[in-house]
């Protein structure tokens, strides 16, 4: 299976969550629980991970979401819409970081770079150079997996953004070499492409 197909799959899949509610999400979640326990993903690393982001979430509509208050406070008053809402959506994020993570847990960098590299490659007559994005990226993962091996206290944003600046530095570039295999679509995957993208904007649109 070509990697695009994957990277539509979770592409389609993403708005699938943001159409749907409480249920869908529920289900999926389930699924993606179900799923990472047999490709040995721990999605509670995860959620640790996301804890601080999805506790806010949580609260901010809770609290700021009108309707049938569950206790009736002088300034922040919790109401059950709130609740509903604020776990749909802790759901919402949960499953589309673990379908994203999944996605680039299980691709080498090499493939990751070389899909990115296919969807950019069309935008070449608005300006948008593939290759040089392709390096940037390629800088990118190599300065996070820099970063993972020495283990470092501070994440130094400014050494990531001049990585990235001077990219597009001649002098840097021609000391920087990746190789990208173009590999082709083939036929199955194209097929399952137009078939997954015409079933998604179709249930987006009338289900």
């Amino acid at each position: 299976m070509h990697a695009l197909v994957k990277f539509v799959a979770v592409l389609c899949a993403l708005l699938l969550i943001n159409k749907y509610n409480f249920n869908f999400n529920l289900y999926l979640l389930f699924f993606i629980l179900v799923i990472s326990f047999f490709l040995k993903f721990s999605i509670p690393k995860l959620i640790l991970r996301l804890k601080f982001f999805l506790i806010i979430t949580f609260l901010l509509y809770v609290f700021n979401t009108p309707g049938e208050y569950i206790v009736l406070w002088a300034y922040f008053s919790p109401s059950y819409e709130g609740l509903v809402l604020g776990t749909t959506q802790i759901m919402r994020l949960i499953n589309s970081v673990a379908l994203i993570t999944m996605m680039i847990s299980f691709m080498s960098y090499q493939t990751l770079i070389e899909t990115f590299y296919l969807i950019v490659k069309p935008l070449r007559p608005l300006g948008i150079d593939a290759k040089i994005f392709a390096v940037r990226l390629c800088l990118t993962m190599e300065y996070v997996k820099t970063f993972q091996s020495k283990r470092k206290l501070r994440f130094n944003f400014n050494d990531l953004s001049s990585l990235l600046l001077y990219s597009s530095n001649k002098t840097h570039r021609k000391h920087t070499y990746i190789e990208i295999k173009e590999e082709r679509v083939n036929t199955l995957s194209m097929v399952m492409i137009s078939a997954m993208v015409s079933i998604t904007f179709f249930v987006i649109s009338y289900i």
